[in-house]
């Protein structure tokens, strides 16, 4: 299973090394970076957005692919202008994160494929620098989002909306809560004696 990024400085320091890569590559590494964080969504959602439904909005609606369900999200202020700063001019059409390879059928533009994302996150670990145990995959950025949310506001609730649970156990699970007080327990037996 793949974990959140828990450390939030690393995620600082990950945005500023992505935000300087201007090649296609990075700024495509860039704004799935900050969606990912920002919106929380799933990669299959993430990958039918457009341009236009994102540049100069303050808000949007996705019909989720896993659930069917409408939702309706806020884009904040941060991530509003790293879309006008690197989405300026392009066609209001064109898939937010396009394949580098036109469809061979018809010749048009395709959203990216999965195993370019996945590669994509694994240069965000390289990146962070996070040991290669870390599982780290498309699922981590929405469970980064998930994770600092909760440890921010403690708002589970609202959490279950936004992922469409309906236990808070299977949230708290999702976002990796559930390993931290694990771990925390652990820890404690160990300080409780002094062998």
């Amino acid at each position: 299973m793949v974990e959140p990024i828990r450390d939030k400085e690393l995620i600082n320091k990950a945005a500023e090394v992505l935000r300087e890569d201007r090649s296609e590559q990075g700024e495509r590494r860039y704004l799935l970076f900050l969606t990912g964080l920002f919106l929380g969504r799933r990669v299959c959602d993430m990958r039918k957005m457009h341009v236009g439904d994102v540049l100069g909005r303050e808000k949007f609606v996705i019909i989720e692919q896993k659930t069917g369900k409408r939702i309706e999200l806020f884009i904040s202020k941060k991530l509003r202008k790293a879309y006008k700063e690197r989405l300026a001019g392009r066609d209001p059409e064109e898939w937010l994160f396009p394949s580098p390879d036109p469809d061979k059928v018809t010749g048009k533009q395709k959203p990216i494929c999965y195993r370019t994302l996945l590669r994509d996150m694994q240069e965000v670990k390289a990146i962070m620098k996070l040991p290669a145990d870390y599982n780290i995959g498309t699922h981590s950025l929405r469970k980064t989002f998930g994770y600092h949310y909760y440890r921010e506001t403690h708002d589970v609730a609202t959490l279950m909306k936004l992922f469409n649970h309906s236990k808070e156990e299977t949230t708290l699970i999702y976002i990796g809560i559930a390993s931290d007080e694990i771990k925390a327990a652990f820890l404690k037996v160990d300080r409780m004696y002094d062998t």
